[in-house]
């Protein structure tokens, strides 16, 4: 006759074992009475937390697919005491995410607890033990000085459209000066679009030019900021360095190839739509709530706007047509926004925001995968994000597709 210690070590098995079966057959309602309800992954991947509805969504969207998992029964232990079972074992995995197969071996380890009757999983961690190999589903985008100038180029036009329909709207002072490829601007005080974009890939600019700026910017009583792409012509920086500018932050500038079709990925429950002016006073007030929570893993943000100032630039985008505006609906109210622009075949994604209460739900990747294939249905062939380094959104752009372009320094003088 079994111990109750040999019958719990059993049903924990099968359950760790029927865990394993939902994820090949994609079977949500198993997987789904599977895990707890605060169940939590801890990826093999990139070691990124998701919770319990991110991964049944993931499964039941089809933006995450096992197409073989390899279980090493004579490599796996289980620890009971009680309620609670831990089992740790070894795995070869092939899955595919947003169209990239990828091939781990890792160690895993499992945590169940009983409940009502029956084991739960409450929580999956893995440890790969060789590293990741991700087969050819997605081209790799590199970067040579034409692409980084094109997106310097259509950069600077963003910066000047948007700083020309802030200062219509409130008739403040302010310029957008040509300068060497690029423009320098300042639509406001704070303003988002005070600086200079676009210099390095249309030659090194006359001392008289950045003289002329300058003056303009003191007379604003602003510094000067220049953003410069390391791709640029290194004399720039040589330059700048000499005339007093100092070294305040960088930002990263990331590329996805946009070939193909990519997948629209909608998870249970979300809807995302082009948004209108109907709704403009409900994206606006999700779109600021999200922004003004920011990301603090990696360096932090070398700006930082109040809610005011982000729904004014929304709204002058807007206005301006500079922008596509996106809403992401999740069980019948707006739970994010985004905007995208698009020009000479790149899209710009130009922000996402998802209201705190809605994240951890999906919103995220079904308001970019919208963007990506509307943007590849539109001709374009390259979406750019921008992201500080070292940050979460960038490890979670890099995990959907995006590669590490190039990077800019934010070189800043006094006036």
């Amino acid at each position: 006759m079994e111990s109750a210690s040999e019958i719990g070590t059993r049903e924990v098995l099968a359950c760790d074992e029927s865990f394993f079966t939902a994820l090949l057959a994609a079977d949500h309602e198993l997987l789904g009475t599977i895990l707890a309800n605060d169940f939590l992954i801890i990826d093999v991947l990139g070691g990124q937390v998701a919770h319990r509805e991110e991964l049944l969504g993931a499964i039941s969207s089809g933006l995450l697919r096992f197409t073989e998992v390899t279980r090493h029964p004579e490599e796996r232990w289980v620890r009971l005491h009680d309620s609670a079972a831990v089992v740790a074992g070894r795995t070869r995995m092939v899955m595919s995410y947003r169209g990239d197969e990828v091939s781990v071996q890792s160690r895993y380890t499992h945590a169940y607890a009983r409940e009502g009757g029956r084991w739960r999983l409450m929580s999956a961690q893995g440890t790969p033990v060789s590293d990741p190999r991700i087969g050819s589903g997605r081209v790799p985008l590199s970067c040579d000085t034409a692409l980084a100038g094109r997106i310097e180029r259509v950069e600077a036009q963003l910066i000047a459209q948007g700083s020309e329909a802030a200062r219509r709207r409130s008739g403040a002072a302010g310029f957008v000066i040509p300068i060497a490829g690029g423009v320098a601007s300042f639509a406001g005080e704070g303003s988002p679009f005070n600086k200079v974009a676009g210099l390095g890939f249309a030659g090194v600019p006359e001392s008289a030019a950045l003289d002329e700026i300058e003056q303009a910017f003191a007379a604003c009583g602003s510094p000067v900021q220049i953003e410069l792409a390391h791709l640029a012509d290194p004399a720039i920086g040589a330059l700048l360095t000499g005339r007093g500018y100092r070294l305040e932050s960088f930002e990263n500038v990331l590329g996805r190839a946009l070939t193909g079709e990519p997948e629209r990925v909608l998870p249970p429950g979300i809807e995302v739509r082009p948004s209108g002016a109907e709704e403009s006073e409900e994206w606006l007030d999700v779109v600021a709530e999200g922004s003004i929570h920011p990301d603090t893993q990696g360096l932090p943000w070398h700006e930082e706007f109040p809610r005011e100032m982000i729904i004014d630039v929304e709204r002058d985008m807007a206005a301006a047509g500079v922008v596509v505006r996106y809403a992401a609906w999740r069980d019948g109210v707006i739970a994010g926004g985004a905007t995208m622009r698009m020009a000479e075949g790149v899209a710009q994604l130009t922000g996402a925001a998802t209201a705190p209460a809605h994240r951890r739900r999906g919103v995220h990747t079904a308001l970019l995968s919208a963007r990506l294939a509307d943007a590849a249905a539109a001709g374009c062939d390259v979406a750019v994000i921008i992201t500080q380094p070292g940050s979460k959104s960038q490890q979670n752009a890099q995990r959907r597709g995006f590669d590490l372009l190039y990077t800019r320094a934010v070189l800043v003088k006094q006036p």
